[in-house]
């Protein structure tokens, strides 16, 4: 049962284009992140060669190429940016629409007149929306990939495939939790339309004011994947950081630049502990939908 509601999850997706709209957008993000880093290597390049001419008649020696020293995953560092802000309010809605469809046009009543478990219930949703994401992050790998071959003009190498790879499965952990949260926000409400109020507000608090809290990062520069907190000398700051574990956002940025190996490196064990508080969270939040979803009143249509 828990595969049928999987199936049937993510045809009402497909029917109501919901994935279709999800996976336009996110190619759409990763072939505007390939178009600006390859704008950006093309002016660099230009520059370079222009300075080497320069030079070149003034009998000085060239400097160093620019790009030796630059990793190959560079070009998609706006990806970091983009996920946290489009990516997971679009899976905030994917979330909210797997649980409020259901409420409002009435079949989760007619699905329950069945001998179904809400556990399999639950599962067979969160298994649907996590299928629909990893789709959507799969195309965009692919995407990401080809976006490198032709800026860079050579196949990356396994290593970088890797790192690719594995940003790809933390930022499929982190779309997937505010999935959870879109779900979990509107099993909690009488109307969908505050259901999908509190959902958007708690992606307003992860997103900007945790890491204003936590790091005195201000609003745009919470929006720079490496950035120093400008305000962390102050006592008030230094006391709000122990609570950086809990921001899920820094923790996504700050992971997500070491594997696309975009700032300082860190031990492997540093970068795996850090994680740690995500997935604890998502855990988290998936038992939460699951007693939600158990305490749910299915018997009734949801309000607009």
């Amino acid at each position: 049962m828990i595969g049928v509601i999987a199936r049937q999850q993510l045809l009402s997706l497909r029917r109501q284009q919901t994935f279709l709209a999800f996976l336009a957008v996110f190619l759409l993000m990763t072939a505007l992140t390939g178009v600006i880093g390859w704008s950006s290597h093309r002016t660099i390049v230009q520059v370079y060669a222009a300075a080497v001419t320069v030079l070149a008649a003034d009998g000085q020696p060239a400097p160093p190429d620019p790009f030796t020293s630059v990793p190959a995953l560079s070009l998609l560092s706006n990806m970091t940016i983009y996920i946290p802000l489009i990516g997971a309010l679009l899976a905030l809605v994917l979330g909210h629409l797997a649980v409020a469809d259901e409420q409002s046009t009435g079949i989760g009543r007619l699905v329950f007149s069945r001998p179904l478990s809400r556990t399999s219930y639950i599962l067979g949703k969160l298994l649907g929306v996590g299928l629909a994401l990893g789709a959507v992050m799969a195309a965009a790998t692919i995407a990401s990939l080809a976006a490198l071959v032709v800026a860079n003009g050579r196949v990356p190498s396994v290593p970088d495939v890797g790192r690719l790879v594995l940003f790809s499965v933390l930022s499929l952990g982190y779309l997937l939790l505010f999935a959870l949260v879109g779900m979990l926000t509107t099993l909690l409400s009488r109307r969908r339309s505050v259901g999908l109020l509190a959902g958007v507000s708690v992606w307003l608090v992860v997103t900007f004011v945790l890491p204003q809290f936590t790091s005195g990062l201000r609003p745009t520069a919470s929006l720079n994947p490496i950035s120093d907190p400008v305000s962390s000398s102050l006592a008030f700051f230094q006391i709000t950081a122990r609570a950086r574990p809990l921001s899920v956002s820094e923790i996504y940025k700050d992971v997500s630049a070491q594997i696309l190996a975009l700032g300082p490196g860190r031990p492997a064990s540093t970068t795996l502990a850090a994680v740690v508080p995500v997935v604890a969270i998502v855990l988290a939040l998936a038992a939460l939908v699951a007693a939600a979803a158990h305490r749910h009143d299915y018997s009734r249509a949801g309000a607009a």
